[in-house]
């Protein structure tokens, strides 16, 4: 809510002069009309610069973090404790700065008097849409402590599936940026000092095998033209900036999915978000329509987010899940016809959570069949960029009569 000073005449004309909190101007108005006040100006105020919520909007928390505080949190309230004192002592026990301030906020914004939803809605950073929905059923249900621990169960799971992704990518980044690093140091250390022995030696360039000339021009080049690779990091980090946003997931999403082998994976990866948070929310009590709404941001792709969207909207005219899930053609058949049976038995979230261990399975296999396959073509890669380059220093050696004449 924002923070608006206003000056106001009563019935009687006194002027007064206040500030109050509301979420728009017209707010203020139509409250102060009510109460005999005729609002004669009214300015929005301008909060001061708060380092901590710079720093919260730049950074959110981990995993590891939620992972451990609705663990605590759980365990805490099961014993018995206030709200307040569980946030307490979470607070205590906290090592993130970052976060133990966020708790610390909830925590006085709980003991003022409002509700633990409506504290945590404060930090997105820290709290997301899932999360929050989560609480909330929590609370109308008067279940929170167990809705809490199937809370840090499915985060679990996210931290398995994030370490799955990354096994996946790190190898093969890690060996290519490895491959460049060696084919630069030759480039531009080990082939100029052969290009000067080739000059000396045959005096010219003009005699050596084209293959070597043309290595002695890249090098060449490097060497002056060098501090352009500096901006390889920049380009990279503009990449994903653009990849972060909205126009980014609209233009890259589709194109991801069609990619040879990690297409496959990243809808795997989708898909089992997707459905996992769709199961532990429809398990915790929350409404299919809003737990679809959740749901689709944890889906990381846009062309499932927006299959999802179409489904919720055919959903709330009446149609079942899986009917328009189907007609996308985005998700596959044994997605469609596991939900289809599962709203049929009357257990759509035991089905869902079926459907995650499945993908969780798929993705392990992907990952290993992606080492197996990526691991000798990285090698065939290194081997063939450090090859050319060698052969082509030694080139002239092998032809060394010709040279000289």
């Amino acid at each position: 809510m924002k923070t608006f000073t206003y000056t106001a005449k009563d019935s009687q004309g006194k002027i007064i002069s206040s500030q109050v909190e509301a979420d728009n101007p017209k707010a203020v108005i139509e409250a102060l009309r009510q109460e005999g006040f005729f609002v004669t100006r009214i300015v929005e105020k301008r909060r001061a610069f708060n380092p901590f919520v710079f720093i919260e909007r730049l950074f959110k928390v981990g995993l590891k973090e939620l992972t451990i505080f609705s663990r605590q949190f759980a365990l805490l309230l099961n014993a018995g404790l206030t709200l307040s004192e569980a946030l307490d002592t979470i607070e205590e026990q906290t090592q993130n700065n970052s976060f133990r301030e966020i708790l610390h906020r909830v925590k006085l914004d709980v003991q003022g008097g409002e509700t633990l939803v409506r504290a945590m809605q404060k930090h997105p950073r820290a709290f997301s849409n899932f999360f929050v929905s989560m609480v909330q059923a929590g609370e109308i249900g008067g279940a929170l402590d167990s809705i809490l621990e199937r809370v840090a169960q499915f985060y679990e799971n996210e931290l398995d599936l994030n370490q799955k992704v990354k096994s996946a990518m790190v190898y093969p980044v890690t060996v290519v940026v490895f491959a460049l690093v060696i084919s630069l140091f030759m480039l531009m250390y080990i082939v100029p000092q052969f290009a000067a022995f080739y000059s000396d030696f045959s005096g010219g360039e003009a005699q050596l095998p084209a293959l070597t000339r043309k290595m002695i021009e890249l090098s060449d080049w490097l060497l002056q033209y060098g501090w352009w690779l500096l901006t390889i990091p920049v380009f990279f980090l503009l990449f994903w900036k653009f990849r972060n946003s909205k126009w980014g997931h609209l233009i890259l999403d589709p194109i991801i999915l069609r990619v040879p082998i990690f297409g496959p994976l990243s809808r795997k990866v989708a898909i089992t978000r997707f459905v996992r948070t769709f199961g532990t929310l429809t398990q915790s009590g929350v409404p299919i329509l809003e737990a679809l709404e959740v749901a689709k941001n944890t889906a990381s792709n846009d062309v499932i987010k927006r299959a999802i969207i179409y489904t919720r909207e055919r959903i709330r005219e009446g149609e079942t899940i899986h009917g328009p899930m189907k007609r996308t053609k985005v998700f596959p058949p044994i997605v469609t016809n596991m939900i289809s049976v599962g709203e049929e038995a009357g257990n759509l979230d035991e089905i869902l959570f079926k459907l995650s261990d499945y993908y969780d399975n798929e993705i392990d296999a992907t990952v290993r069949a992606m080492a197996s396959l990526i691991e000798p073509l990285m090698i065939v890669v290194i081997g063939g960029l450090v090859g050319v380059i060698v052969v082509s220093l030694y080139l002239p050696i092998f032809n060394l009569v010709n040279v000289i004449k």
